[in-house]
């Protein structure tokens, strides 16, 4: 599946590529595989197969969130990413629009497939007579990955913005103002002001993302000292922010109605993304020196081209091995968290990737379409956008199957993401381009030198 030419993929890697965002955006989506792999529980308990989160039933366990919460990197290296994208597509004259829906697809192509799956096997499940809130949480589970998407999308969208804004103010200005209205935000959020936590949501990750902008320009720190400053602040910011402003421990959401540092976004994460950054800059000339060799730098980048459908399909993974070992009594019932229960740790992740494995070699063909039509200017780019965010943020909150509902389906969530996937030309199976038009061939050629240069880039 991942046989490649080490010497060969060295050579075509172009030389003034940061290697370095490659795998910082593999390690962070490693590590959130891992960690949501190791923090799923099944106990059985009087005879009954219980599921939770070791973060609820263990709670000293939260600070290993410290090391497996490293969604920020993602979106710290992903502005970077972006911004050099979009200033190179605006060099050679393409719209707005049409880089935003090249973005979208690569980034969205993937979801089909999982939805394609999801969809009928939750209706075959139900009629099969599973309980239904079983059914439920597995959908929940599966779908659970795509909540990325949903800011992330919002962020490539607002990118031709966010970049002037850059320009204009710079990072800092930018950065610090979104810092201080997370600040208000969370203040607003705790006094139980309705609906006002969402904005965190894109302050937070949307603000780490505009981050990345300065590492694009080369304004972070370079010298060793500078980086480690940087983690030591932020590791006492986020002391302090537990310790004496009450937010929680642990950096990914815990037990259902318990205040959460991810539900929305917090200052916490903030200080997670500035800490995590520290220690990057810090690590970063080794890091550059180590992927310089050929047989280092190979396996990064071409598990990199497969990076969004390994993050899709992780929980489906986990799913497919929790059903074929515990209801069929070839996992130990174990009723606790105990010895044994970690001694089959390793066997569990192992069984996880092995399956995800599998699920990849089926769908990574999705990872890499071609671009959509040239047809579609801002509105119906502005459309698919907000249709496509919106639909999938209500899937995601009221759940892809509920039994409660005539249809048990989602259905009007589920037309805002077809309506949203139609106008971004996530639907589309080939590109069209007038052979005959010079501005579409620049676009063609332009499209082919990216996906050469950035075939791990975030879709």
């Amino acid at each position: 599946m991942f046989r490649v030419d080490a010497a060969d993929v060295a050579a075509r890697t172009p030389p003034d590529r940061d290697r370095v965002v490659d795998v910082v955006r593999l390690g962070a989506i490693t590590m959130v595989v891992l960690g949501h792999w190791l923090v799923a529980v099944v106990l059985v308990q009087d005879g009954e197969v219980i599921t939770g989160r070791l973060l609820d039933v263990v709670p000293a366990t939260q600070w290993l969130t410290y090391l497996f919460q490293v969604m920020p990197l993602f979106f710290l290296v992903g502005g970077a990413v972006n911004l050099g994208s979009w200033e190179r597509a605006r060099g050679q004259g393409t719209p707005a629009a049409a880089w935003i829906r090249r973005r979208a697809r690569r980034l969205l192509v993937p979801v089909v497939p999982l939805l394609a799956l999801w969809i009928p096997l939750a209706l075959l499940l139900g009629r099969a007579g599973l309980p239904e809130d079983e059914v439920a949480m597995a959908t929940r589970t599966a779908f659970m990955p795509v909540w990325f998407l949903v800011v992330y999308l919002l962020a490539v969208g607002l990118v031709p913005i966010t970049a002037r804004l850059h320009r204009r103010f710079g990072v800092l200005i930018v950065v610090a103002a979104a810092v201080v209205a997370t600040g208000a935000i969370d203040a607003a959020h705790r006094a139980e002001v309705p609906v006002v936590g969402f904005a965190n949501y894109l302050l937070v990750w949307g603000g780490i993302h505009q981050l990345g902008y300065a590492w694009a320009d080369q304004q972070l720190p370079s010298r060793r000292i500078s980086a480690l400053a940087m983690a030591g602040g932020a590791a006492a910011a986020i002391v302090l922010l537990v310790s004496t402003f009450g937010y929680p421990l642990s950096v990914v959401a815990t037990e259902t109605g318990t205040r959460s540092n991810t539900e929305p976004p917090t200052l916490v994460i903030w200080a997670l993304a500035l800490g995590q950054l520290g220690v990057v800059l810090a690590a970063r000339p080794a890091l550059r020196r180590w992927l310089q060799r050929p047989r280092m730098w190979a396996p990064i980048v071409t598990a990199g081209s497969v990076i969004i459908t390994v993050f899709l399909w992780h929980m489906t993974a986990m799913i497919v091995v929790a059903a074929l070992t515990h209801p069929t009594g070839l996992w130990p019932a174990t009723d606790q968290v105990d010895a044994t229960w970690w001694v089959f740790r390793p066997l569990w992740l192992i069984l996880c990737g092995a399956v995800l494995a599998g699920l990849v070699a089926v769908f990574r063909r999705f990872e890499s379409p071609p671009d959509p039509p040239p047809q579609g200017g801002r509105i119906r780019t502005v459309v698919g956008v907000v249709a496509t965010v919106t639909g999938l943020a209500l899937v995601l909150t009221g759940g892809l199957y509920t039994p409660e509902r005539n249809s048990d389906l989602p259905l009007g969530a589920l037309g805002l993401v077809l309506v949203g996937f139609g106008a971004l030309g996530v639907l589309w199976p080939h590109s069209r381009i007038d052979g005959g038009d010079e501005g579409a061939d620049r676009r063609r050629d332009a499209s082919r030198q990216e996906r050469s240069e950035h075939a791990t880039s975030e879709r």
